[in-house]
C-alpha cells in the first residue's frame, strides 16, 4: 500500500506559489483527502489486507480498484478545476 502516483505521461500540475518557494504538486495531497470521502470502500480494503495477513494467501486487488475508482471519482473534479 504506497503512495498513489499519476502515469508518467500525465501532466504535473502544480499549485500557485511564490518566486521564492519550490513548486508543490498538489495531486497527492488532493489524492490523500479524497480517501475520506470513500469509508466503504477503505474499509473493504482494509479488512481484505486484515485477512490476507492472517490467512497468507489470496489478494485484494478488487478491493484495491474499489478504492482507487472512488478516490479518481472524487478527486477528478478538484483536478480539473486547477486545470482551468
Amino acid at each position: 500500500q504506497g503512495a498513489l502516483r499519476p502515469p508518467s505521461n500525465h501532466p504535473v500540475v502544480f499549485a500557485k506559489m511564490s518566486e521564492e518557494e519550490d513548486p508543490v504538486c498538489p495531486l497527492p495531497q488532493i489524492r490523500k483527502d479524497c480517501e475520506k470521502a470513500c469509508p466503504t470502500p477503505q474499509t473493504n480494503y482494509d479488512g481484505c489486507i486484515k485477512r490476507i495477513t492472517a490467512s497468507g494467501e489470496g489478494d485484494c486487488e478488487a478491493w484495491y480498484f474499489d478504492l482507487l475508482h472512488c478516490v479518481d471519482k472524487c478527486a477528478a473534479p478538484k483536478i480539473s478545476k486547477l486545470l482551468k
